[in-house]
């Protein structure tokens, strides 16, 4: 499944680079000198691009459930991650969600929502500290499930209150487009951490897991066209970043299930069929 799981991390990717192309233009082009959203195709391209890419990673997820295959529940199986690369890639991550969160402490000193950039720069440091050794963790026979639990619980209060901060600077704010896909994506970003962290808590659901990891990556790329602060936008990539991981890492893990003769014979009304579809064909 490796070839399937760069396959569909290739996906993510380029969805994201399109939606963020489009809410680019968005910007740039459907609102006029005032800040006002004017009447422009891109306030339809921007929301139909969202929904095509959810019904696309929806089409994934089916896919693998019709051929068979199946994700195991236990957090140390569906989260493996063995190998130099893996390594690399959940240190670089995290490592880039921590400077994000440095950078925003840094920064936000003259804002009148300090407080809450503060809170959120926080947390992102600890996600960031937190995410190499969740990962490290699923590749031991024991893992610290109780330690991975709480670790796990910080990404997901980050976009919690990452939500709250996005309505509180908004709140006098009254042009929905100007943050709303911030909002949407926070939610799914939450949703995408949280359906993780499900092997861990041992509340597991694969198919769910796998579709909020590709839809909130793709989310949090389209968000880097909106304007806020550097080490905002750093977090955010980091976010994507570490939910291809988790795609990747999960399809990696996929296994097909051997074929049922009681079930198959079953379909057939417990008779063998004397000729194959492709042979009716010919």
């Amino acid at each position: 499944m490796q070839k399937d799981a760069l396959e569909k991390t290739c996906y993510v990717g380029g969805a994201g680079a399109f939606g963020v192309f489009l809410r680019w233009l968005q910007t740039q082009v459907a609102f006029n000198d005032e800040g006002l959203p004017d009447p422009s195709v891109f306030n339809v391209l921007v929301p139909l691009s969202i929904l095509a890419a959810g019904a696309v990673f929806f089409s994934f997820v089916r896919r693998w459930r019709e051929h068979r295959y199946y994700l195991p529940s236990a957090f140390n199986k569906a989260l493996r991650n063995d190998g130099l690369l893996y390594g690399a890639l959940r240190w670089f991550l995290g490592a880039l969600m921590c400077l994000g969160a440095v950078a925003l402490f840094a920064k936000c000193e003259a804002d009148r929502n300090v407080g809450f950039y503060r809170v959120l720069a926080v947390l992102g440091l600890i996600s960031g500290a937190a995410f190499p050794f969740v990962m490290r963790e699923a590749n031991e026979e024991e893992p610290r499930l109780r330690l991975v639990c709480a670790l796990q619980a910080a990404p997901m209060l980050l976009f919690a209150f990452w939500l709250v901060t996005c309505y509180k600077v908004n709140s006098i704010n009254g042009v929905v487009w100007v943050y709303g896909v911030e909002i949407v994506s926070c939610c799914f970003l939450l949703l995408a951490f949280f359906r993780v962290a499900g092997f861990a808590y041992s509340t597991a659901d694969p198919w769910h897991s796998l579709f909020f990891c590709m839809f909130a990556a793709f989310l949090a790329i389209v968000c880097l066209a909106d304007g806020r602060y550097m080490g905002m936008q750093l977090m955010l990539l980091a976010a994507a970043g570490m939910l291809m991981l988790y795609n990747w890492v999960q399809i990696s893990n996929l296994r097909r299930r051997k074929a049922d003769p009681y079930a198959d014979a079953a379909e057939t009304g417990g008779f063998e069929p004397l000729y194959t579809p492709k042979e009716k064909d010919e």
